[in-house]
This record gives structure tokens, sequence and C-alpha cells, in this order.
């Protein structure tokens, strides 16, 4: 290398090293105040190069963040404890646990203001965040006993804190109340501090340091609370007391709860029973309407009955008259045609078959005799003489009957 290019090398180097030394980068997330050898201050606020000129940089984060969580989770917040220790009206001390998150002024007067009071980051996370935070949660416990924030006030306690964080303490005022002492049972007369609110309601609030330095709270929670175990055993007794005062009250109430029922049932069963007489006696008197429209209807129905019947035996007499007079009538034709026939001819074929009739049994019975005997002894006949005394015996009943009957039996000339 040739001697004369090695100063203007050398030069160029040095101009660049102090040029580097001379500038800084802001990187998202902070701000960055420069203070210039002249005593100029300047604020980073946008992320990117700055230069120095030989002055001093002091960082801020953008947004600080407090965890007193009960857990430390690890995380990068600006500072970490477990827990804020406070102490209530009624002498009763707690821990309470939760997280706030605080914006920085990005403006820069009230950044150089704020710059000039606590010099560095940390200065105005421990110096002025985590003092107002704490002295926040401590005002509101002094608001109330530790069984109430137990109890009731925990939401209360929640928006009270953040309220007095943000926008500065309360202004309060002493209050005379009468109470009675646990520990001698006597009452006594307490002073106990009370917000003082203005003419439009709201809480009145003194001078707030955050205000003051353009820091604004963005961010708050209350995620738990301890309570000494004074006032754990404390709230557990009196809760065991008023579970048993609510317990006797509620016996109490019911015994009576159930003597009523017991009059309101013994009244509803005697109505019921009434009622059920009532219906007994309505369905008595239906069955007997009903047995009564059906006797009456049975009553008519044999009504009916009888008078059909009786129409029917006046038909039946009335054709019995008339079949009687038609036999009559018929009789009477009968019999004179049998007595005109009988006149004509005297009853001729009457006689006849009343005379054949008689013969035919004549015979009858003459055939069975033996009128010839079929031995003889002694001195011998005629054997014709039983022949002839039959014919005889038939001739004097043919003429007999032909008289009866007046039956001529010779053939006209």
């Amino acid at each position: 290398m040739n001697s004369k290019f090695l100063p203007p090398i050398m030069i160029i180097a040095i101009a660049i090293v102090l040029l580097i030394m001379s500038a800084g980068i802001n990187d998202a997330g902070n701000r960055t105040v420069v203070q210039y050898p002249t005593g100029k201050l300047l604020v980073k606020f946008t992320p990117g190069i700055y230069m120095k000129w030989f002055g001093t940089a002091t960082v801020y984060r953008d947004v600080l963040t407090y965890d007193y969580d009960k857990i430390n989770d690890g995380g990068t917040s600006s500072m970490n404890q477990q827990g804020i220790d406070v102490r209530y009206q009624d002498g009763g001390t707690g821990t309470v646990y939760g997280k706030a998150r605080f914006s920085l002024p990005n403006d820069e007067q009230t950044m150089l203001a704020l710059h000039k009071a606590f010099r560095s980051n940390a200065g105005v996370a421990s110096k002025l965040i985590k003092t107002v935070t704490e002295e926040g949660m401590n005002l509101t416990a002094g608001l109330m006993s530790s069984e109430a924030a137990y109890t009731e006030k925990r939401s209360i306690f929640t928006q009270w804190a953040s309220e007095q964080i943000s926008g500065g303490k309360y202004q309060t005022e002493l209050k005379q109340i009468s109470t009675v002492d646990e520990s001698t049972g006597k009452r006594v007369v307490k002073n106990i501090p009370v917000i003082t609110y203005g003419d439009d309601g709201r809480p009145v609030h003194l001078k707030s340091d955050l205000k003051e330095y353009g820091i604004v709270v963005n961010g708050f929670q209350i995620t738990d609370w301890n309570f000494e175990q004074k006032t754990l055993n404390q709230i557990s007794t009196k809760r065991e007391a008023t579970m048993a005062i609510i317990t006797a009250k509620a016996n109490a109430e019911r015994a009576k709860q159930d003597a009523l029922t017991a009059e309101e049932q013994g009244k509803a069963n005697v109505m019921t029973a009434k009622y059920e007489k009532e219906v007994e006696k309505e369905r008595a008197v239906v069955m007997a309407e009903q047995n009564k429209e059906v006797a009456v209807i049975k009553a008519k129905q044999l009504v009916d009955v009888a008078e059909q019947q009786k129409l029917e035996a006046e038909q039946k007499k009335l054709a019995a008259a008339e079949y009687k007079q038609e036999q009559i009538l018929r009789g009477e034709g009968d019999g004179e045609y049998k007595r005109l026939v009988m006149e004509a001819d005297g009853a001729l074929a009457q006689k006849l078959m009343t005379y054949e009739a008689v013969m035919n049994r004549f015979a009858q019975a003459i055939e069975k005799q033996k009128w010839v005997p079929e031995i003889q002894m002694g001195i011998s006949s005629d054997s014709s003489e039983g022949g002839s005394n039959a014919a005889a015996l038939i001739d004097m009943l043919s003429v007999k009957t032909a008289k009866d009957l007046a039956l001529d039996l010779s053939l006209p000339k």
C-alpha cells in the first residue's frame, strides 16, 4: 500500500467509528430520551436511527407492566412481586393479587418532565407506578371491612382501586357509626372514613400523580384475594351462625308453612269429601232420573204393546166372526147341497156305501164260521143243510139291512 494513502484512510475510518458511536437505534415498543452535550433534550418516539452526537440516551418502554399476581409466570413485566399487602378498615390484613398496565405519555414535553423527575425506566416503575398502585390498594381496603371485602364488595374493591390509581385518591371524610364490639358485646361509636361525593354524584378525587405525568392506566385487574386466618375464622364463625339462624328461620317458616299446608289440606279434604258427596248425590239423582225415564218408556211400551194386542185381539175376533160366518154359510151350503142330492136320488150313494160295508162285515164274520162239520158221528144227513142255513142267514141279514136303509134293490121297469 502506498504510504501517501494511509493517512486519509485512517481519517475516514476514524470518522466512520465516530459516526457510529454518535448514532443510536430506537427499537419498536420503546422511546429514547437523548441528552446532547449542550444540554438539549430530545425524545425519539418512532423506531429507527437517531443521532446522539456524543450525548447520552435513556431508553423507556412505551408500556410499563406491574405484575403482582399470585403465581409468577416468568413474563417480561417491568415489575414482578407476589401480591400487594393491604390493611382493611377493621384492622384485618390481607393480600391482593392482580396485574396492571400503564402507558407512558406520547408528547415530548410531558415525557421530558417524566424523565427529569425519575431519570430512568426503572425509576418510573418503582418510584411512581408501584407506589401509586400500592397506595390505591390500601386506600381502597381502608374504605371497607375485611369481611365486606371477602363477602360482598369484591367488584366494588376493583372499581374503587382502579379509579384511585388512574384518577387520584378519593377525598374522604370521617363518619361516626354506632356498632357492637364483638369482643365485649357493648355498643361503641367509631369514626370510619367514607368517600366524599360532589354535586354531580361522583366521587371527588385529589391530585393524581399519574395524570400529572401523562401516564394512562389501560389495563387493571384483580385476580385473587388472601385474608389472614383470623379474618377467615371470624368469617367462618359468622357464616355458620348466620346459616344456623337462616336454618332456624327456615325450619320455623317450614313448620308454619306445614301447619298452613295441613290446615289447607284439611279444608281441601273437607271440600273434597263434600263435593264427592255432592257428586254421589248428583249421580244418584241422574240415575233416578234415568230409571224414571226408562220406567216411563217401558210403561209406555207396555201400553203400546197392550194397545197393539187389543187391536190384534179385536182383529182376531173379527176374523173369528168372519170365519164362523163363513163356516156356517159353508155348512149350510154343504147341508143344503147334500139335502138336495139326497132328495134327488134318495141318498142312494150313501146307502150303497153303507150296505156294502155291512155286507163286507157279514161276509167276513160268516167266512170264519164252519157251517159244515168236518167229522160227523151218528146218523148221516143231507150235507147241504149247513150251506142252506148260511144262505138263509145271509138273506135274512140282507133283507134287514135293506129294510133299515130303505134301499130298493129291484131294477126299475
